[in-house]
């Protein structure tokens, strides 16, 4: 036994675990599905996970982008906040990216019209949605391993336990006892750490246990469990119920539903009356005992011996002789306790001197020698992960459940009571269900899980009162201490069966207990060794199913990205499919747009007008920004030579500061944006292609600027706050 109640944080405590795919049957075939990796690979895996989540997101929003842009447009007019909005769909990148956008767009137009608010508003919350959904996403995508646990697979390859019934007398003395005193002992650890009242904390807190621990039913106000005349109440005695353990789910057997088991074990205790069953005796020739009779044991096989129900003890007065150390050779109370089994009521010839004040009290001892307790221990076994009537058998004493449920498994119930264990491994090893139901029966058995075997090991330090007993006084307890002593009894042996499965499935540890164990040599028994989960925090399990659900809906949306416009490109030009919000999708990008100022400025001749990215004739120029209106910006027209491949126009930039400046207009012509002076004589020159407008300065002189437009242009005029520009197309 390596340390399996110790805790795992940190550690595997020398466990070695199995690496790679498995299914933890618990979670079902699907969700169970496992993926165990060391911590390095598992984090790495986590990480990029979370990576590729960002990823979709973005192409998650292209794709939701293509979908709402084309939802609102429209080919009738609308103001600059409609088009501003399909503008930031179209080339907004993220959902962060669009957010902080439409923010501006909403900031930028809060004064205009109270209306902007309501029509933002919802692209805001839809940008905002999706943000925060990606986001909690990319942050939980570690639940993949969180959500299923830190369960890992146990390597069973020196899977095995000791068998009483295979060893001798000296292997029983030397290795057998010592072995399982340990286990009581560790188990006892564990119950006071972990099972016992009130406890939160503890150096046990985090175990290699699958389930930290098994849940019990309690019954406070059962009857008498034998005949009630023997039990000093009929109606305040206690009754601890398992329930169905599931050795899968409670005990880390992982194995499939139709393959598993259920064990339940109820141990119901009463205290004894003592009237008429007690009498003056001597042991071993020597006087001052007492013994209490309660009856002969009933036993399953017969034999020729009788064996009653009894017990010798010294007498009263003989246990409080005092001894050189003080109070004698037990221990005392210092107020009376009326509990039906301690009966701690009379009073003790000794005082109690407290060091501290040098006072003195009275003390208590037992009215009696010894005060007997009776429990009645039951075992159940069903077949599957559900109890039913036809898949359990009786709830009886530890032989006759095993026997009684044999059938179920299909052995016969003869063999298990005649046959010795390697005979009956033997037997059976054929058959999977009847070789792992002899497996767990004779694990089981040679465990420490009845309260008999935790008593005779420990003797008074199983009881939970001794935890406040110093220098033999005892600190003040409760009226129903013995309740709290058969609970504390009933967790070491829930302890010591949750350690009792994964020492089978680790096998022993050291050369002298390995060499007599009992191995695994069939495949129902190595379906027990090689599927024992425990938890590890060195490792990390991961889930398969969560891994498929984030990988392949995220390669699917990153698909769906890049198909999405060409496949509305295609029905648009091969069906007219929604021709207008197809072409407004594509215009609306960024170099589009950007080809569309150039296009409506007359500059360069551009092809691939529907593509993505559109393209000029080689090495043509394009003019840059105009700056001289640092309020309005323009395009400006490049100082290279037209080409003659289409027909220049005179391009006039009237301007000035005053409004009331002395202009002279003339019809037909048109300006994108202001030019060169050096242009000016060029302008003269071609006077006859077109009117010529002049305006004065802040000097009072007249200023032309010219340029050439291509005749694709339209017609416009706009009027700015410091001057009048015309634009025409000369036929």
């Amino acid at each position: 036994m390596v340390g399996s109640f110790y805790p795992s944080t940190g550690s595997s405590m020398g466990y070695g675990v199995q690496l790679g795919v498995w299914t933890n049957w618990s979670r079902g075939s699907v969700l169970g599905a496992t993926l165990t990796l060391n911590r390095q690979y598992g984090s790495l895996l986590i990480a990029f996970t979370a990576f590729f989540i960002t990823i979709v997101a973005t192409r998650f929003w292209r794709v939701a982008c293509s979908f709402v842009h084309r939802r609102l447009s429209v080919a009738e007019p609308r103001d600059a906040l409609h088009f501003q909005r399909q503008a930031i769909f179209r080339n907004s990148t993220s959902s962060e990216s669009a957010l902080w956008s439409l923010l501006r767009i909403l900031w930028a137009w809060r004064r205009l019209n109270h209306r902007y608010f309501a029509r933002t508003l919802p692209s805001i919350s839809f940008a905002a949605i999706c943000l925060l959904a990606f986001a909690f996403a990319s942050g939980f995508s570690s639940s993949i391993s969180t959500a299923i646990g830190d369960e890992v697979l146990l390597d069973g390859t020196h899977c095995g336990f000791l068998d009483f019934t295979t060893l001798k007398t000296d292997q029983i003395t030397q290795i057998f006892d010592p072995w399982q005193a340990s286990t009581v002992t560790n188990g006892v650890n564990y119950a006071s750490q972990v099972y016992s009242r009130g406890s939160r904390t503890g150096v046990f807190d985090s175990t290699v246990f699958v389930q930290r621990t098994l849940s019990t039913g309690m019954n406070n106000k059962a009857s008498c469990p034998f005949k009630d005349y023997l039990c000093r109440s009929n109606s305040s005695n206690l009754v601890l119920d398992s329930g169905f353990i599931d050795i899968g789910y409670d005990l880390g057997l992982n194995l499939q539903p139709d393959r598993t088991m259920l064990y339940r074990q109820i141990l119901h205790c009463a205290p004894l009356v003592t009237e008429g069953r007690e009498k003056k005796t001597t042991l071993n020739d020597r006087p001052n005992y007492t013994t209490y009779s309660y009856g002969g044991a009933h036993l399953i096989i017969a034999t020729n011996e009788s064996t009653n129900y009894t017990f010798t003890v010294k007498d009263i007065e003989s246990q409080y002789i005092p001894q050189s150390t003080g109070t004698g050779s037990s221990y005392l109370l210092t107020v009376p306790l009326d509990d039906p089994w301690y009966r701690f009521d009379a009073l003790a010839n000794f005082t109690i001197t407290h060091v501290e004040s040098n006072e003195q009290s009275f003390s208590y001892r037992p009215s009696e020698a010894a005060s007997p307790l009776g429990c009645a221990y039951q075992v159940q076994i069903c077949k599957g992960n559900v109890a039913r009537n036809d898949s359990c058998g009786p709830l009886a004493s530890y032989s006759d459940a095993w026997g009684g449920a044999a059938h179920l498994f299909g052995v016969n119930m003869e063999a298990i009571y005649n046959l010795e264990t390697d005979q009956l491994i033997k037997a059976y090893a054929a058959d999977e269900d009847a070789s792992r139901f002899v497996w767990l029966l004779r694990m089981i058995t040679n465990s420490q899980t009845d309260v008999t075997d935790i008593v005779t090991k420990i003797s008074s330090q199983s009881l939970e009162s001794s935890r406040s007993l110093v220098n033999s006084i005892q600190g003040p307890l409760p009226n129903n201490q013995w309740m709290l002593d058969i609970t504390y009894w009933w967790n070491i042996t829930l302890a010591v069966l949750q350690a009792t499965f994964i020492d089978a499935a680790y096998g022993s540890t050291t050369p002298e207990r390995a060499r007599l164990q009992i191995n695994a040599t069939n495949a129902g028994q190595n379906s027990i060794c090689q599927n024992q989960k425990i938890r590890s925090t060195e490792y990390i399990s991961i889930s398969i199913f969560g891994l498929y659900f984030i990988y392949i809906t995220g390669f699917l949306i990153i698909l769906a990205s890049f198909v999405i416009d060409p496949l509305f490109t295609c029905a648009q030009k091969r069906w007219k499919y929604r021709e207008y919000e197809n072409l407004e999708w594509i215009s609306n990008e960024t170099l589009q747009l950007q080809r569309l100022a150039y296009d409506e400025s007359g500059q360069g001749r551009w092809s691939k007008c529907t593509d993505t990215i559109p393209v000029t004739a080689p090495d043509e120029k394009l003019g840059s920004l105009n700056l001289a209106d640092l309020e309005h910006p323009r395009l400006s027209h490049p100082r290279s030579a037209h080409s003659s491949e289409y027909t220049p126009v005179l391009s006039l930039v009237i301007q000035g500061r005053d409004r009331n400046s002395d202009i002279q207009e003339t019809p037909n012509v048109q300006n994108v944006g202001a030019g060169d002076n050096e242009h000016d004589e060029r302008s003269r020159e071609q006077n006859n292609n077109g009117p010529i407008s002049t305006h004065k300065d802040s000097s009072g002189e007249g200023s032309l600027t010219v340029s050439e437009l291509d005749p694709r242009s339209l017609a416009q005029s706009n009027a700015t706050e410091h001057g009048t520009t015309y634009h025409s197309s000369m036929g």
